[in-house]
């Protein structure tokens, strides 16, 4: 098992005109961290592993990485309505760049229950009468995503979260991505996160983390 350490990461709001004048950067809502890991880690799906034995003339390094989203504070409003982490792989030569082989999750979803209501309408004595009643049979909706990786097989893989009903953008969210070095060359992964915070007074405000330069930019292997 992998403990990732986490670390604080200002929110830097995106101005825009009729941005409100107290629209500071926020402090305490957002962690990250990461790890590197050899391919060899017990924590390592079946699946990566058998690509890995199956491609023995390449190499592969995992990289684990954590967003961790926390609860509205009194001097930290708005709640997480949608957040973004991509990475992007190089090297210094533009011609060839790591790939990220396979990532994790390609979706994480949880079971979302529908409302299961209608509205009934009925006049009694010239009255309308407005009820709820609750369709028969009505159970739970279906799975709804809330973590969405995209580019597999691709130097820039990015993952998407978002809260749905019952289940609010908050705690932890580890994702990975198998990446295929380029031998011989500084193997780097640029990390980037954005964020989306719904505000009671403001509406939705948009956010971009500011990383300090070692989480910024990591060294995979060189």
């Amino acid at each position: 098992m992998t403990e990732v350490r986490l670390h604080d990461v200002e929110l830097v709001p995106e101005r825009t005109l009729g941005s409100p004048a107290q629209d500071e950067p926020l402090r305490g809502r957002l962690t990250f961290g990461w790890d590197l890991l050899p391919t060899d880690h017990e924590g390592m799906p079946a699946e990566w592993l058998s690509y890995v034995k199956a491609t023995p003339d390449r190499h592969f390094r995992q990289l684990l990485m954590v967003c961790s989203f926390r609860p509205e504070t009194p001097t930290g409003k708005g709640t997480f309505r949608h957040a973004s982490l991509g990475i992007a792989l190089s090297t210094p030569d533009p011609e060839v760049r790591p790939v990220a082989r396979l990532i994790d999750p390609g979706e994480r979803t949880r079971p979302v229950v529908g409302s299961g209501t209608g509205v009934n309408f009925t006049v009694k004595a010239g009255l309308l009468d407005v009820g709820v009643e609750r369709p028969s049979g009505a159970g739970p909706a279906k799975e709804e995503w809330i973590v969405r990786g995209h580019g597999a097989s691709q130097p820039n893989p990015q993952w998407e979260f978002r809260r749905v009903r019952s289940f609010p953008l908050a705690g932890d969210h580890p994702v990975a991505a198998l990446v295929e070095l380029v031998p011989g060359r500084l193997n780097t992964a640029e990390v980037l996160v954005a964020a989306e915070l719904e505000h009671r007074s403001w509406g939705i405000r948009r956010y971009r983390a500011a990383l300090a330069p070692s989480r910024h930019t990591i060294v995979l292997a060189g």
